[in-house]
């Protein structure tokens, strides 16, 4: 399993990159392929994905969401709060992921997982997070 980040993808011809954290040159991605709706295929976003060769070098397929996390919904549309007022560890680290990507496109996956699982790790020390 290889870990990057969606570089580029053009929605009307169904392709796009996606650059590797661990270096090496932009891994092609086709909406075929990703076993994703496309509508989750955004620029920055950062994604797990198993590596084959295809006719013109290497291409991304099984794709999902950096972490196992599911896939966010838009954010007009999200409940975020559990009953309690606070967001639980899983909400939190989604939301984090989202905002880093957001804030800084050129950090790499483990930059973001890095920064992410400290702040949660934060979070939970000062009872921010739901059990």
């Amino acid at each position: 399993m290889s870990i990057g980040k969606l570089v580029s993808f053009d929605s009307s011809r169904g392709f796009g990159f996606i650059r590797p954290e661990d270096g090496g040159p932009d891994v092609f991605v086709h909406v075929n392929d990703i076993g994703l709706d496309e509508d989750e295929l955004r620029q920055g976003r950062v994604f797990e994905f198993d590596m084959t060769e295809g006719d013109r070098g290497p291409k991304a397929v099984n794709l999902s969401v950096a972490g196992g996390q599911p896939s966010p919904p838009p954010p007009h549309k999200t409940k975020h709060r559990s009953g309690s007022g606070q967001l639980n560890a899983a909400e939190h680290k989604r939301l984090i992921t989202e905002l880093l990507l957001d804030a800084s496109p050129a950090l790499t996956a483990g930059e973001i997982l890095t920064i992410r699982d400290r702040l949660t790790v934060f979070a939970e020390q000062h009872g921010w997070l739901d059990a």
